[in-house]
């Protein structure tokens, strides 16, 4: 069983995990170089979960391809209208699983540069509110994950509870049967008494039988 101060940490992180993410900005290799990429780290979550989300955050926009070879997933000259209105870009994507949580990682091609913030002062605040948008939805599969779990260790616990209870009632009606039997045997005691009392007087009675036939026996052929 967990401590109390251990599941209010849990519930606090689950909390803190979910608010307050902005993504990190570097360059990373990726099939066409290193080049200027946008990254969140989620924590909890597996990289089908991450890749899963991210192909159903974006597939109003277009069909995501993969690119086995390079373990990325791209989509060609593509409108996304929040990050740069109705001049198409390219989206390369890559997720890497880690020690309980993945990293995704985002690069945008405008054709020629890619997003970066000395450049693309605009795009690169959309990028981020698209990356942030991004986080919190995979963090609320993890999360409603975590919450089954969660659902499912209370409703065990009510069950254990329930049968603690059970066999509390079960105890009590043994201690009872008990007390029955004590009773029971209590008496049984008094009349055993009673009855080696009168089995002690019968047995007296039945040797004063005795010792007559046997004076009988001996005086037989006697003369007086």
């Amino acid at each position: 069983m967990r401590p109390l101060f251990t599941i209010l940490c849990m519930i606090v992180g689950l909390a803190s995990q979910l608010t307050g993410q902005d993504a990190m900005e570097r360059k990373i290799s990726m099939s066409l170089g290193p080049q200027n990429a946008f990254y969140v780290e989620i924590p909890g979550a597996d990289d089908k979960t991450a890749e899963k989300t991210f192909y159903e955050f974006v597939k109003e926009y277009g069909k995501l391809k993969e690119n086995k070879k390079a373990k990325e997933h791209f989509m060609m000259a593509t409108k996304i209208p929040v990050i740069n209105g109705t001049s198409p870009l390219d989206v390369y994507a890559k997720f890497e699983e880690g020690k309980g949580m993945t990293t995704t990682y985002v690069w945008v091609d405008l054709g020629g540069a890619f997003v970066n913030t000395s450049d693309h002062a605009s795009q690169t605040k959309a990028v981020r509110q698209f990356m942030y948008d991004y986080f919190v939805a995979v963090r609320k599969k993890v999360v409603t994950e975590e919450l089954k779990k969660e659902e499912k260790n209370h409703a065990d616990l009510e069950k254990d509870l329930r049968k603690l209870k059970d066999k509390n009632e079960d105890y009590h009606k043994d201690i009872e049967k008990a007390k029955q039997k004590i009773m029971e045997a209590e008496k049984n005691i008094e009349k055993n008494v009673v009855d080696q009392e009168n089995k002690v007087k019968e047995i007296d009675t039945q040797k004063a039988v005795v010792d007559k036939v046997v004076e009988i026996l001996n005086n037989l052929g006697k003369m007086d």
